[in-house]
């Protein structure tokens, strides 16, 4: 019995214990992201316009090239355009622009391709006479003002036999200088007082003076201009001194011939300009 209990204390004494560093339990794993799924195909490449696909149709329209898309449900209509970058010049940053064009979005139409392109062109159409409307609204104004406030000379046209030997018998009438500050010079548009309804195309000068102002009409002038070397802002003195024959020519400037193959001439007025200080 002795034996036993001591049996039953040495084994209590010295039972097996846990190790110190006992193996803990395994953790499970951190839950991960879940990942799209991908489509066995792989995903959907970017659409690019103006491939020449099947769906596509590229036409011109008022001299600009249009291309429309089909798209199924709607026909998608492009136009041209650049982008621009900023960039460093020789005088400064500059927004210049890209070498060549893309296609970026005018509208959407829900009807076919053909109804599309037919829409687009009457929308064209319509633009173009507004605009020919409203430029000849602004030269009708311009020549209500030019015949309110200008004294125009009109020196480049052809005269007539009558004029001329009308002319030749009256005694000359000396021309008298204009007076006036340079506003402008270049190519103006005119009302032609001989053809009712037509205009025509004339290099002039034009001068202001207390509070006038004076237009100035004739080829000659820009060689007065040249000689003078004035510019805008120059007060100045402009005469006419006369006529000189040159070659006619029309508006591809190639010579003028009459029915027997001569050269044609016309009459051309010399002026002279002078600096005032």
């Amino acid at each position: 019995m002795t034996s036993i209990t001591f049996g039953k204390i040495f084994d209590g004494l010295f039972a097996s214990r846990p190790s110190a560093n006992p193996t803990a339990p395994s953790q499970p794993p951190a839950p991960t992201a879940p990942t799209a799924p991908t489509s066995p195909a792989g995903p959907a490449a970017p659409i690019t316009v103006g491939t020449g696909a099947s769906n596509e149709r590229q036409v011109t329209i008022a001299g600009e090239p249009v291309l429309f898309r089909d798209e199924g449900d709607v026909v998608v209509q492009f136009k041209p355009a650049f982008d621009y970058d900023l960039r460093e010049t020789t005088v400064g940053m500059k927004l210049i622009p890209a070498l060549t064009p893309h296609w970026t979005l005018v509208r959407e139409f829900s009807c076919s391709v053909t109804e599309a392109i037919a829409t687009a062109i009457k929308d064209a159409a319509g633009s173009m006479r507004r605009e020919h409307h409203e430029s000849h609204e602004r030269q009708n104004e311009f020549s209500q003002r030019l015949s309110a406030k200008a004294d125009v000379v009109v020196d480049n046209s052809v005269p007539h036999v009558e004029d001329v030997v009308s002319k030749a018998l009256q005694p000359r009438r000396i021309e008298r200088p204009r007076f006036g500050v340079i506003t402008e010079w270049g190519e103006k548009t005119f009302p032609d007082g001989k053809r009712p309804g037509k205009t025509y195309e004339s290099f002039c000068l034009t001068l202001t003076h207390r509070g006038e102002v004076h237009v100035l009409q004739g080829e000659g002038l820009r060689d007065a201009i040249a000689d003078a070397r004035c510019t805008t802002g120059d007060s100045v003195e402009v005469k006419r001194l006369g006529k000189i024959k040159v070659p006619a020519v029309d508006k591809q400037g190639r010579p003028k011939l009459d029915g027997q193959g001569a050269q044609v001439l016309w009459d051309k007025w010399q002026w002279s300009i002078r600096k005032k200080s």
